[in-house]
């Protein structure tokens, strides 16, 4: 299974016109061909660039994949992908796959939603992008998809790319109610378990950017 992960950099009087074009337009459009859309994500504002919206799509395999590019470039979503680029600035894409130890797990496609379904609590999540040698196997496999003490993240997904191996890790982490941030900073010590540790003492020669984002009511996953 591959994933598309996508970052717009919306304009924002169209924030919610592009929002309105994904949700009822793409996420349907292309659950016809196998594939679903799995998370819309905003940047929180103040904690980054405003105005990001992250999507992450997954589709069956390659030939699924060529065949939605084909589908956004000349067929028959090409309306809408002119419709929705003069609402953003630009736009930024990925595929990429899961590692081997993503909590993610295997997806059965015909589970998740294709249409908005009853919505849902939103929930922030943080996403870190890792960069550096041998990453691709991940340093400290046993705490991969746990919190250590501090119970403020929890890992749901791991990704890397899958064309290359540039020894990068996309990481997606689901925050905890504020409620439990107050002790858990309190015990935080600086571990080694970089991919649940609040503030993560990353093995040497690796690079963290983070991004807060949080999901809207009606993204299929949360």
């Amino acid at each position: 299974m591959l994933f598309i992960h996508d970052v717009h950099a919306v304009i924002g009087e169209r924030e919610f016109d592009f929002e309105d074009a994904v949700r009822d337009e793409y996420g349907p459009a292309v659950a016809k061909d196998g594939a679903r859309l799995l998370w819309y994500l905003h940047a929180t504002h103040g904690a980054g660039e405003a105005y990001k919206i992250i999507t992450i799509t997954a589709v069956p395999d390659g030939a699924a994949w060529e065949r939605l590019v084909h589908r956004l470039r000349r067929g028959d979503l090409a309306d809408w992908s002119a419709r929705v680029d003069a609402m953003r600035y630009g736009s930024t894409s990925s595929l990429l796959v899961q590692t081997d130890w993503s909590p993610l797990g295997a997806i059965d496609l015909d589970e998740v939603p294709g249409t908005t379904g009853p919505e849902r609590e939103v929930v922030v999540l943080r996403e870190d992008t890792v960069r550096g040698a041998d990453l691709l196997v991940p340093p400290v496999p046993a705490h991969v998809g746990e919190t250590g003490d501090d119970g403020v993240l929890s890992c749901v997904a791991a990704f890397a790319p899958a064309l290359g191996a540039d020894g990068s890790l996309r990481v997606l982490y689901r925050v905890a109610p504020r409620e439990q941030w107050t002790a858990a900073f309190g015990a935080d010590h600086g571990w080694g378990d970089w991919s649940g540790s609040v503030t993560p003492a990353l093995p040497e020669g690796t690079r963290l950017t983070s991004r807060m984002l949080r999901t809207t009511p009606w993204s299929p996953l949360t």
